[in-house]
């Protein structure tokens, strides 16, 4: 059923960065700890390059997906994890001084970073087609990606929501990643 405890583990880091992703999307919808949004931003950039890393250099097929002639998903998750890296550099004050003149449009192109790096991903992940075997998984995915992304007006009426701390995610994201690589491994 799996893929074996390697490949399993890698993707579930991706998963798990993947859902700090939406996480930070959802929680940053009123007014916000920025700090503590920030810093869980590196958690999720550092789980994110954990996962490319993890198969980089674990096996070595994994670079025929970098090389030029790689298929489309594996570029559009190179892409995405480089759109995260810019989404956190340009957020911090001295670069978005330079790049944005006020806050505002600073808070706007965030934004649309953001949205922009979730639709990397979740094309990564659904067209890769290594979780998501039928459309309908791929549909709800999609679904859920889409929904966090444009529902701004929705989360706004939740409140003020609270920012988990980066040990939290951390280890929340090594217990799904451990039990997702058990779950399609160990027989059942």
């Amino acid at each position: 059923m799996g893929a074996g405890w390697f490949w399993d583990a890698g993707n579930g880091l991706g998963f798990a960065a993947f859902a700090g992703l939406l996480y930070l999307t959802i929680t940053s919808s009123r007014r916000l700890d920025i700090r503590a949004h920030q810093v869980l931003g590196y958690a999720v950039l550092f789980l994110a390059l954990f996962h490319a890393f993890w198969f980089l250099l674990g096996d070595t097929v994994a670079v025929e997906f970098i090389k030029p002639g790689a298929p489309d998903y594996m570029w559009l998750g190179i892409i995405g994890l480089l759109l995260l890296g810019v989404l956190i550099t340009v957020a911090l004050v001295p670069d978005r001084m330079r790049v944005h003149k006020d806050y505002p449009a600073f808070k706007y192109w965030h934004r649309v970073f953001a949205i922009v790096t979730i639709a990397c991903i979740t094309y990564h992940i659904v067209v890769s087609g290594f979780y998501l075997a039928t459309w309908h998984q791929a549909a709800l995915f999609v679904t859920v990606a889409v929904v966090v992304s444009f529902g701004r007006m929705y989360w706004i009426k939740l409140g003020k929501l609270p920012t988990v701390t980066v040990p939290a995610y951390i280890a929340l994201s090594a217990l799904l990643t451990a039990m997702f690589a058990a779950v399609r491994n160990l027989p059942l």
